[in-house]
């Protein structure tokens, strides 16, 4: 074969790899093992729970990158209401996802104590490379996230501006439309209400239902529901809202990439984690088992994903200090997560079926 033939035949091949995103980089300098890189074939859907500006960043860094490395075709499929996804499960039917995103640890934990789930293999994903409490047989936390009062600037500032989550229920000082999240869990409804009517963090749980509601009521006539993150900052910048509750990330996003006019407080905010695993009857449990390692292993993706969104995963490869002071403030750690406290993922597993309904009565009733 001469020099020239051999070289257009290595043209052809490195431009073919490209163009499946399998670029002789990926292939060679990948963060998973050749073995386990291998296994990971054909296409996963997965269940987003998220959606907006968190899956746009995700696209951006971890999901770009994996699907360079092992050539599997991701598709997300986005739903905040995770009550769809146990509809489908209990129902027996056939399922299209081979992962799926817990936005909270009850609702994991409820697919797991369930039998929905299938136990991660430790020969693909890398569970040692996780901080003691980061992870189960069954999942790991993907993300910590903030659920904060949240309001807008140019209506609030200085030494007039709300101080705790207390303050969404203070019409006085703080008149406006409310913006809260349509749901009852990991959007701290039912914890700002409890909150605003003088209860500690540590009395939270289990819920006080009906002190919650009535607290509600108070504001009901002033409330504008969101339904994804995205409108949540939306409302909040426009003016629409002039205070409401936002997930942490949403917000340092639409501060940072849109100017947007909006400031945060943690005492007494909530945090929570996400979670990924992989469902009983998934189409491709393999692939979706690699996408759970590689999301563990790529140490630069991570770090891209937090400075876009600041929730972290709890990965022993990275410290906090690697994220630099700029991020600190928009960070569940340090001074933030002791003046915040940790949704009782517990305690929504076991009851979060009768929360939504009474919170969807309540809701539909003038």
């Amino acid at each position: 074969m001469n020099v020239l033939k051999l070289a257009t035949i290595c043209m052809i091949s490195v431009g073919a790899m490209t163009a499946t995103g399998l670029t002789t980089t990926a292939m060679a300098d990948g963060v998973l093992p050749p073995d386990i890189r291998a296994k990971a074939t054909g296409e996963v859907v997965w269940w987003d729970a998220s959606g907006g500006a968190l899956t746009r960043a995700r696209d951006e860094t971890t999901n770009k990158h994996f699907t360079e490395e092992t050539g599997v075709t991701l598709k997300s499929d986005f739903s905040a209401d995770m009550t769809k996804f146990f509809a489908a499960m209990e129902s027996g039917a056939p399922v299209p996802w081979s992962v799926v995103e817990f936005g909270t640890e009850g609702d994991f934990l409820r697919a797991r104590d369930a039998g929905y789930l299938e136990k991660l293999d430790p020969s693909i994903v890398p569970l040692d490379k996780l901080s003691e409490g980061g992870y189960s047989e069954y999942g790991i936390n993907t993300m910590r996230y903030g659920i904060v009062l949240t309001y807008n600037t140019t209506k609030f500032s200085g030494d007039a501006a709300p101080k705790s989550m207390a303050d969404l229920y203070d019409t006085q000082r703080f008149p406006g439309k409310r913006c809260l999240f349509k749901y009852p869990q990991f959007g701290g409804v039912l914890e700002s209400a409890l909150i605003g009517d003088g209860v500690k963090p540590k009395d939270l749980y289990p819920l006080d239902l009906d002190r919650a509601f009535k607290k509600l009521d108070t504001i009901k006539s002033d409330i504008i529901w969101w339904n994804n993150g995205d409108d949540a900052v939306r409302l909040i910048g426009s003016g629409e809202c002039t205070i409401g509750i936002a997930w942490s990330g949403r917000v340092y996003s639409a501060i940072t990439n849109d100017k947007a006019p909006l400031a945060v407080q943690w005492q007494d905010s909530v945090y929570s984690n996400s979670n990924y695993a992989v469902p009983k009857g998934a189409p491709n449990p393999v692939a979706g088992q690699v996408m759970i390692a590689h999301f563990i292993s790529d140490i630069e993706g991570q770090k891209e994903l937090v400075k876009k969104l600041t929730y972290t995963t709890p990965i022993k490869a990275i410290q906090l200090s690697d994220y630099g002071t700029e991020l600190a403030p928009w960070l569940v750690a340090g001074e933030n997560a002791e003046k915040a406290f940790k949704e009782d993922a517990a305690y929504y597993a076991k009851n979060i079926t009768e929360i939504v309904d009474r919170f969807n009565r309540w809701v539909a009733t003038e």
